[in-house]
C-alpha cells in the first residue's frame, strides 16, 4: 500500500470535518444577522446552493443563486455566488472567454450593490463581507485563470480593506481570518518580479502569519472551513507541502467525488513529484469504481483525461 493510499483509507474513516460549505470566501451567514433573521429560510437555501457548487452540479447551483438574485436584487449575495459558478467553470475550460465575461458581469454587480448599501450605512457588516468576497473572487480569478498576478494582488488589497472593517465590527469571528490570511500569505509570497510594485501599492503581507490565520480558520471556523481549505491548497502547493496538499484533496474528493477540479488538482501533485505510477493506480481504481455501480458518482470522462495526462508526463520524463 502506498503512502497516499494509506492516507486515503484513513481519511475515509474520519468524519467529514471540512463541510464548511456554507461560506463563500469570507465571513457570511452567521454574522449577517439582519438579513438572515428576516429570511430564516435563506440559511438552508445558501447551504444547498454551495453544496451543489462544490459537487460541481453547476446547473443546480445556478438555479439556487439566480433565485437569490431575483429575491434580493439590491443585495450582493446572489451575484457573488453566480460569479463563483463561472470561476469553477473556467477552471475546466480556461480558453472560453465567455466565462470570463460572465464572471466580470456578476462581480461588477456584486461590487455595485454592496457599495451602494455602504454609502447609506458604512457599518453594514453583511455588505462589507460580500464586497470583500467579490474582490476575493476577482483576485482568485486573476491568479488562477488569467494569470494576472499583479491584478490579483491589487484586487486582494481592495478586498482586505473591507474585510478588516468587518473584522473590527466582529473581531472574534474566526471565519474573518480567511480573507485576511489569504491576503497576508499571497501578498507576502508574490513572484519577485512584481514584488517591488506590490510594495509600492501597500501590499506588504506576512507570509507566515497568513498561513497561521488560514489554518486556524480551517480548524475552527464556524462556516468557513471548506473555503479556508481551498485557499490552503494553493498555499501548500506553493510551499511544496505536498503531504498536506494531498491529504486535504483526498478529504475534498471524499465529500465531493463528482467535482472534476479536485482530481485535476490532485494530479498536479503526482506530476510535480513525478509519482506517475502511483497516480495512474489511483485513477484506474476510481475509473473501475465509477463503472461498478457502487453509487459513487465520479466524473469518468475527466478521470480518463487526467490519467492520460499522467501517462503523457511519464513518457516525457
Amino acid at each position: 500500500m502506498t503512502r497516499y493510499q494509506a492516507m486515503h483509507r484513513q481519511r475515509t474513516r474520519w468524519s467529514w470535518i471540512t463541510s464548511g460549505v456554507c461560506l463563500p470566501l469570507f465571513c457570511t451567514i452567521a454574522s449577517a444577522q439582519t438579513l438572515f433573521e428576516k429570511n430564516p429560510d435563506l440559511n438552508s437555501s445558501l447551504q444547498n446552493g454551495l453544496t451543489h457548487l462544490y459537487d460541481y452540479h453547476l446547473t443546480q447551483a445556478e438555479r439556487v443563486f439566480s433565485q437569490m438574485v431575483r429575491r434580493f436584487p439590491n443585495r450582493p449575495i446572489g451575484y457573488v455566488h453566480m460569479a463563483e459558478i463561472f470561476w469553477w467553470k473556467a477552471l475546466v475550460a480556461k480558453r472560453d472567454k465567455r466565462l470570463a465575461q460572465s464572471f466580470k458581469r456578476y462581480t461588477d454587480h456584486s461590487l455595485a450593490k454592496g457599495k451602494a448599501i455602504l454609502k447609506k450605512d458604512s457599518t453594514d457588516f453583511y455588505a462589507l463581507l460580500y464586497v470583500a468576497e467579490a474582490y476575493s473572487n476577482l483576485s482568485r480569478f486573476k491568479a488562477t485563470i488569467t494569470k494576472s498576478y499583479f491584478g490579483s494582488v491589487l484586487a486582494g488589497l481592495k478586498g482586505r480593506r473591507y474585510n478588516e472593517r468587518a473584522a473590527e465590527i466582529r473581531p472574534n469571528y474566526v471565519d474573518c481570518l480567511i480573507g485576511i490570511g489569504a491576503f497576508n500569505y499571497f501578498s507576502g509570497a508574490v513572484p519577485s518580479v512584481i514584488k517591488p510594485f506590490a510594495f509600492l501599492i501597500g501590499a506588504r503581507g506576512d507570509r507566515g502569519e497568513g498561513i497561521r490565520q488560514l489554518e486556524l480558520a480551517a480548524q475552527k471556523g464556524e462556516y468557513g472551513q471548506f473555503e479556508a481549505r481551498l485557499v490552503l491548497l494553493g498555499v501548500y502547493f506553493n510551499e511544496r507541502r505536498f503531504n498536506d496538499y494531498v491529504k486535504m484533496l483526498f478529504s475534498m474528493i471524499d465529500r465531493h467525488p463528482s467535482n472534476p477540479v479536485f482530481y485535476m488538482w490532485l494530479n498536479n501533485a503526482f506530476i510535480k513529484q513525478k509519482r506517475f505510477d502511483e497516480g495512474i493506480r489511483f485513477f484506474n481504481q476510481w475509473m473501475e469504481e465509477s463503472g461498478s455501480g457502487n453509487g459513487v458518482r465520479r466524473p469518468l470522462r475527466f478521470l480518463r483525461k487526467e490519467k492520460a495526462r499522467l501517462e503523457s508526463h511519464k513518457r516525457k520524463s
